[in-house]
């Protein structure tokens, strides 16, 4: 009887090890997954340069679609340079179809409710953005990849604190709108 329940802990395990296999990401599915974060990121940052009067959410929205826009051409100077392409994935897909609807539902907000809604995306999506990409670095099989995850990982975090402290700021008077 105990060997029985020895040898189904280690079936179980095995069989755990084997599903947490085959949803590893590639190297390029990785870098797939980022390269779609980043063009979603650009894409808020663009609608909040329209639509907000915010002088300081539109300094953090110059500030995103920049530094988002330059990881992409350091992903595909990489892909380039070992000649091959960021891959789709269930995950970019995924992410590619929230994306859009968030970028719908933003676009739908009024100038009034705005800022926030937009902040709020930011705060959420910049934190699972840091979470995926200390995953990725974990287990990026490519040094280069894994370089390029570690430096840009702090702009990601600075751009997820920067959310932060404008959140406190939306609505304060002393907020130069």
């Amino acid at each position: 009887m105990k060997n029985a329940c020895i040898v189904a802990v280690l079936l179980f395990l095995a069989l755990t090890r084997l599903a947490q296999a085959q949803e590893r990401l590639s190297d390029e599915q990785m870098l797939g997954v980022v390269f779609v974060a980043n063009q979603a990121e650009m894409a808020a940052g663009n609608l909040a340069l329209r639509k907000t009067r915010s002088y300081s959410l539109q300094v953090f929205a110059r500030r995103i679609v920049s530094e988002h826009a330059q990881v992409n051409q350091e992903i595909a100077t990489l892909t380039q340079r070992v000649g091959t392409q960021p891959q789709r994935s269930a995950t970019s897909d995924a992410l590619t179809k929230q994306s859009a609807a968030d970028l719908a539902d933003l676009d739908d907000a009024s100038t009034y409710d705005f800022d926030e809604a937009y902040l709020d995306r930011e705060v959420l999506f910049l934190q699972k953005l840091v979470i995926t990409v200390d995953g990725y670095i974990r287990t990026a099989r490519n040094a280069d990849v894994r370089t390029l995850l570690i430096r840009s990982r702090p702009s990601f975090i600075f751009h997820l604190d920067q959310a932060h402290r404008l959140q406190l700021t939306i609505g304060s008077p002393g907020l130069r709108r």
